[in-house]
């Protein structure tokens, strides 16, 4: 990843007109991400800064340029079932990769505010206690992370486990602990 000033940021530059930040995301990069089964509106969301922050060893997790960047196909792939099979009549549940770049997304508030009313009409929630609310809570999780490793091979023509995969970095086989919903929907999930 180089550094360089960025033309299309909403950080605000004063009082600091020197901040260094990473380039936005290229033309080249949103055709490369609508190639692998990415909504348009999701490839272009600009994930530089939150790539920046998931690669800082002691202020993300010390990922490599290449992890950053197979973590924004997987979480930008999430997104996309997300829009494509809506809840509820679809839980879409991401696996860790998914999960911890979906949170460092939201920590920048702004962004992800504004990216969620572009691609989804609203604020784009995450439900952090999907299978914790007792065994069938955790049986219906298990079930729908299922469901949804055979929505992702639907959609993108690959599983989530695949290739070199198998035995990644990012444990793409072992489903987090949360779900997803737009505004309206959170609501109906706590009271479930």
């Amino acid at each position: 990843m180089t550094l360089a000033k960025a033309t299309k940021t909403e950080v605000p530059q004063k009082p600091y007109p020197n901040l260094m930040l990473p380039d936005t995301i290229s033309d080249g990069r949103v055709r490369f991400l609508v190639s692998k089964g990415i909504n348009s509106d999701i490839a272009e969301i600009d994930m530089e800064m939150v790539k920046l922050k998931l690669a800082d060893p002691d202020e993300g997790s010390g990922w490599t340029a290449e992890q950053c960047e197979d973590a924004e196909l997987e979480y930008k792939r999430f997104l996309t079932l997300c829009k494509k099979f809506p809840y509820p009549e679809h839980s879409i549940v991401p696996n860790k990769i998914m999960d911890t770049t979906w949170h460092y997304h939201i920590l920048d508030t702004r962004a992800y505010c504004s990216d969620s009313e572009r691609v989804f009409g609203g604020y784009f929630h995450h439900f952090p206690y999907f299978g914790m609310r007792g065994q069938e809570d955790a049986a219906n999780l298990k079930a729908a992370f299922n469901a949804t490793k055979q929505l992702y091979q639907m959609t993108f023509g690959e599983g989530m486990d695949r290739g070199k995969a198998q035995n990644c970095w990012h444990d793409c086989e072992n489903r987090c602990w949360h779900a997803c919903s737009n505004e309206d929907d959170y609501k109906q999930m706590g009271q479930q």
